[in-house]
């Protein structure tokens, strides 16, 4: 029996939809000569984008921090990314908005009169094995610091992503699954691809915003349903000192959702398997996502 052909995918650049292995930007384009953009990575489910309006929010306010106009409206992105999940038959899938300053002509000055670049590509959600959140995963501590990572501002995801990268390269090496970059006084600000929280005295607790942190999304999720369940919580200053008196410990990303920690370094979190409050947190999220976010 043959097997199955996947689905074709699909993308948008500039106003175009066309297959996605046609897409093409410019050489000249600013954002590969320059790394001059920002993207956000968004999961749907069912097809619709998740936490959509908390994603626009922080694309526009980036978009507006580096003076690029954004071409398109809330309404309309979310309507582009529904069809290209159904043109491309994702139900589940992840989505990522990439926007440039567009054409480069040499040198550094900001024209406002270029048009940005925006694409927008849609693909299968994988490599998420239910292992992972069963067990739980190791992370590393970077030698990379977060103000390596943070470029102009932490508030931007920048395109530039080369601290990052470099981060779970050393994590590799180690055999873990990510890395944890340390803030300006060796406190734990975020890992290379997601945010941090833990649970200690009681509390469910994740680095502050003022520690130089990308503001997640799906960080801001978990705290809205943390204060609406009452889950006693804080943001707090955390440090690797810290890691023993921890009873639980696990990441979040957009793409992932919560997932475990169960080892940092060589220090076993949580006697080595998620705890009750992960548990907890994993099912009120996926009703939250279930809700359309």
């Amino acid at each position: 029996m043959p097997a199955a052909k996947s689905p074709r995918l699909y993308a948008y650049v500039n106003g175009r939809i066309v297959p996605a292995e046609q897409a093409t930007v410019s050489v000249f384009d600013r954002g590969l000569v320059l790394g001059d953009g920002l993207f956000e990575t968004v999961r749907a489910w069912d097809g619709r984008p998740q936490f959509f309006a908390l994603h626009f929010r922080r694309l526009a306010k980036s978009a507006k921090r580096l003076r690029i106009q954004l071409p398109m409206d809330a309404a309309g992105l979310e309507r582009l990314i529904k069809k290209l999940c159904a043109k491309s038959r994702l139900a589940d899938a992840v989505v990522r908005i990439t926007l440039t300053r567009g054409r480069y002509l040499g040198g550094l000055a900001i024209d406002p009169t270029l048009p940005p670049t925006l694409i927008v590509t849609v693909a299968p959600v994988s490599g998420l094995p239910t292992q992972l959140y069963a067990k739980g995963v190791k992370v590393a501590i970077s030698t990379i610091n977060k103000a390596a990572a943070s470029g102009l501002d932490s508030a931007i995801k920048s395109t530039n992503y080369l601290a990052n990268i470099f981060a779970k390269a050393q994590a590799d090496r180690k055999g873990a699954y990510e890395a944890i970059l340390l803030g300006p006084r060796g406190e734990i600000a975020e890992l290379s691809t997601s945010s941090f929280f833990c649970v200690s005295g009681g509390k469910v607790l994740t680095p502050p915003i003022a520690t130089g942190i990308l503001p997640g999304i799906t960080r801001q999720v978990l705290l809205r349903i943390l204060k609406r369940e009452k889950i006693p919580h804080a943001e707090a200053a955390l440090f690797p000192k810290d890691v023993a008196r921890m009873q639980e410990a696990f990441l979040c990303s957009s793409i992932r959702g919560p997932l475990p920690i169960t080892r940092i370094e060589s220090e076993r979190v949580g006697g080595g398997k998620p705890g009750p409050v992960f548990h907890r947190l994993r099912v009120l999220y996926d009703k939250e996502c279930a809700r359309g976010g």
